[in-house]
C-alpha cells in the first residue's frame, strides 16, 4: 500500500496557473499580460488566439481560454 501523503500530493498540480490578456499575437508566440500586473510573459500555443483574449497560461504555455469575471486568488 502507498503512503496517502505522496498520493494526494500528486493530485496537486506541480505548476501555477495563471489568467492573463493577450496582448501580442505572433501564431504560435504570443505576449501575454498576467492579471495581476506583475508583466508580460512570452508564452506559446498550439491553438491560434487574437489580441485581447483572456487565458489560462501555465509554465510559459497557454493552456485554454478563461471566462471573462473577476479573478479570485484562493492560498491553499
Amino acid at each position: 500500500m502507498s503512503n496517502i501523503y505522496t498520493r494526494f500530493l500528486a493530485l496537486l498540480p506541480q505548476n501555477p496557473e495563471f489568467v492573463g490578456v493577450i496582448t501580442s499575437s505572433n501564431h504560435p508566440n504570443y505576449k501575454v499580460l498576467v492579471s495581476d500586473n506583475s508583466g508580460l510573459v512570452m508564452c506559446t500555443s498550439s491553438v491560434e488566439y487574437k489580441t485581447g483574449d483572456r487565458v489560462f497560461i501555465s509554465n510559459n504555455e497557454i493552456k485554454r481560454s478563461a471566462p471573462e469575471g473577476t479573478v479570485v486568488q484562493i492560498e491553499v
